[in-house]
């Protein structure tokens, strides 16, 4: 049988036209299973992982059956975020590049102002996030009454960021015989609530399923993590012994992406946040820079990664696991895109390691634990990249005044320089000194995560108090302390560490009820 194309679908003229000039020839399988029965104007359910290409199956219908002559709002997709909604805005105007059809966004963090100026000069289609979509319904500047067509898309992501009820009120003001379509890559109970109450009986539930359901080029891994060493200095490891490009690390809150940003800039790391709690323009520029390779590391939460559409990430790492297997799938799924190999690793310790291995067993992936790297694996690899980058340099030329230097030291004591240079410019490239972590890892101390930091106007020495008084431990068994803005790590000796944490978990430091568990364990 010959393979389908996107012109035996029944799409209109002007959107082939689109879909050609964006270089499509064939649909994919959401593509070709959701549009037929879509142009046949039933509500569907279509499920399927992030980015099979869901917009261009329900944009592509949209614009070939709306009509420019009215002058009411006609169709109406609702988004989980901001990123998603100009990313859904700009595949529309990409299809729809040879129509007259108004597409309008709509979504907060950007001028109010001009968006409802942009709805007054007339929208076709109106693309937004639940929350300025009922702001500007309210003050009756988005009228929904009227629309033909109703896109859910991402509707497991506004349910997971408590979105259920705005959804419901702008479902309620909207036409009974409209067609609603609904995209998820989860099925949760309140999915088929709404679609039970707000859907015609009739709706279809399409599914697109791959056997491994995980991407065939993406090699997935994973560091056990023993007591006694800490989930970031694992990270630094896996970080400074491999050749990596662009990186999304992943976690499950915007807290934890706060403090793990923190930490590696003051170790030098190129690295950025990526959650809900940033500004618009924020968000954004740190987009589009990392787009651009200028951003090597971006760290990130599950609903803020949703927004990002990256061809090029070489590496995911789950510092933190997700709350589901759907979760961890489209987490890994971020790399190994366009046929290009990807890597995927997750740090995990305690009850993560199982909740892994059944994501190995049901998805039919192999997850390959290897060993946390050694103090030789990051010297041999740091050291190959200075010494690649020296090359690179003695190419440009440039070297004749330093040439002079040379010949000013004594020969005895030229190795001896080459070697102090070569030691300065290695401590440079690594995160940690990670002579520290031997200590660390033979069992003498256990690191421990306290949740308080310099924020709280807190210093060393009360740190101590705090630990002898309610820990009921001496001054001699605390090792290192680490403040960081939000947090701190405390090396305290094996034998007491259990002690200390019950003895000062939720016990009041400088008016904060401070909480402690072993850092390995985070």
């Amino acid at each position: 049988m010959d393979k389908i194309i996107f012109k035996d679908l029944g799409l209109s003229q002007n959107v082939l036209n689109g879909i050609e000039a964006m270089g499509y020839v064939s649909p994919s399988p959401i593509q070709e299973k959701s549009i037929p029965v879509l142009l046949e104007g039933k509500d569907i359910i279509g499920q399927a992982q992030t980015g099979t290409g869901k917009t261009l199956a329900f944009g592509s219908v949209l614009l070939s059956q709306i009509e420019h002559k009215e002058k009411y709002v006609q169709a109406l997709i609702l988004s989980p975020t901001r990123e998603l909604a100009l990313q859904i805005h700009e595949e529309l105007k990409r299809i729809g590049k040879y129509t007259d059809l108004s597409i309008v966004s709509v979504f907060g963090g950007s001028d109010i102002e001009r968006q409802i100026r942009d709805l007054k000069k007339g929208a076709d289609i109106v693309v937004g996030t639940p929350g300025r979509v009922q702001d500007l319904m309210r003050r009756k500047v988005l009228k929904i009454n009227q629309i033909n067509h109703m896109v859910l898309d991402e509707a497991d992501e506004m349910l997971n960021m408590g979105f259920v009820e705005d959804i419901e009120n702008i479902l309620k003001t909207t036409p009974e015989n409209k067609q609603t379509v609904l995209f998820s890559a989860t099925m949760p109970a309140a999915i088929k609530k709404i679609a039970s109450n707000y859907m015609q009986e009739d709706y279809m539930h399409i599914q697109i399923k791959s056997k491994t359901r995980t991407a065939a080029t993406v090699s997935q891994y994973y560091f056990d993590v023993p007591r006694g060493y800490n989930k970031f200095e694992i990270l630094c490891r896996i970080l400074d012994s491999r050749q990596m490009d662009s990186t999304i690390v992943f976690c499950k809150t915007k807290r934890s992406v706060d403090e793990i940003v923190a930490a590696m800039q003051q170790k030098h790391y190129n690295v950025e946040a990526m959650h809900g709690d940033l500004s618009q323009n924020q968000r954004t520029n740190t987009l589009k820079r990392f787009k651009e390779g200028k951003i090597q590391y971006l760290v990130a939460t599950d609903v803020a990664a949703r927004g990002i559409d990256v061809d090029n990430i070489s590496h995911v790492i789950n510092y933190e696991m997700p709350q589901d297997e759907e979760l961890y799938i489209h987490r890994i799924g971020r790399t190994g895109r366009a046929n290009k190999k990807g890597e995927a690793y997750s740090i995990v310790s305690g009850r993560e390691k199982s909740f892994l291995m059944s994501i190995g067993k049901r998805t039919n992936s192999q997850i390959e634990k290897i060993e946390i790297p050694s103090n030789e694996a990051i010297f041999e690899q740091k050291m190959k990249e200075l010494l690649l980058d020296v090359q690179e340099e003695m190419l440009k030329g440039k070297k004749e005044l330093f040439k002079e230097v040379i010949q000013d030291i004594p020969e005895e004591l030229r190795e001896d320089t080459m070697a102090t240079l070569l030691s300065m410019c290695y401590r440079q490239r690594v995160g940690f000194d990670y002579q520290d972590i031997k200590k660390q890892s033979s069992g003498t101390y256990d690191r421990i995560f306290m949740t308080c930091g310099t924020m709280d106007r807190i210093k060393v020495p009360d740190v101590v108090n705090f630990l002898v008084r309610y820990g009921k431990i001496k001054k001699s068994d605390i090792g290192d302390i680490a403040l960081k803005k939000k947090f701190t790590f405390v090396d305290i000796k094996s034998n007491v560490s259990q002690k200390a944490i019950k003895g000062c978990h939720k016990q009041k430091l400088k008016k904060r009820t401070v909480q402690l568990e072993f850092a390995g364990d985070r």
